[in-house]
């Protein structure tokens, strides 16, 4: 047995050693990781990228009553090109005394297999949402919206109505019940 176990040994030494010595020259520095790119389902997005001007209403809610709102949405591929940024900003006026400012990522998570949509309100709000792709001409978000330390499903549904145009519907669970929360009909800058 003691002469097994001197053999493996030496098999070990002849073979691994000099691997493991070829693998890690002493004072040489580790390899360089190959920089990542994003995959090809991004580019499903870019039909957003660009400045959008929109039109539409909020619906009555705690934060105010019913109300027409007028935005201007700008979204640009960023970080690398793994993400869409944007940035909702509503025009205040005597319709729209508090109005909406929201910065959101668009991306795609190849784990989940999955279109991503994260915002954040300028009222404290955050939401994280998942779409299945482009169906129909529509993109369709499910999650969830927290605010206040509340959490409630949301839903946030596009319609590309053509090169130029797009409709929003926003929606959040009510009692088991979807709600909408807002509607816009949005024309992209310039066209």
């Amino acid at each position: 047995m003691k002469s097994w176990s001197l053999w493996v040994g030496l098999l070990l030494a002849v073979f691994a050693l000099p691997a493991l010595a070829a693998e890690a020259p002493k004072g040489a520095a580790p390899a360089a990781m190959a920089v990542p790119a994003p995959g090809p389902e991004v580019g499903q997005l870019s039909f957003f990228a660009g400045d959008w001007s929109c039109t539409g209403k909020a619906e009555a809610s705690p934060f105010g009553p019913e109300h027409a709102t007028q935005a201007k949405v700008h979204i640009r591929k960023e970080l690398g090109g793994f993400w869409y940024i944007g940035h909702l900003e509503e025009t205040k006026g005597p319709a729209n005394p508090q109005p909406m400012s929201f910065a959101f990522c668009m991306g795609y998570d190849p784990g989940a297999k999955a279109w991503t949509l994260d915002g954040f309100d300028a009222w404290g709000g955050r939401s994280h949402q998942k779409a299945a792709g482009w169906q129909d001409g529509k993109l369709v978000f499910d999650g969830e919206t927290a605010m206040g330390g509340q959490s409630t499903p949301a839903r946030d549904t596009f319609t590309k109505k053509d090169e130029s145009t797009l409709d929003h519907v926003g929606e959040v669970q009510a009692d088991g019940k979807w709600v909408t929360t807002d509607h816009e009909t949005c024309k992209r800058a310039g066209k």
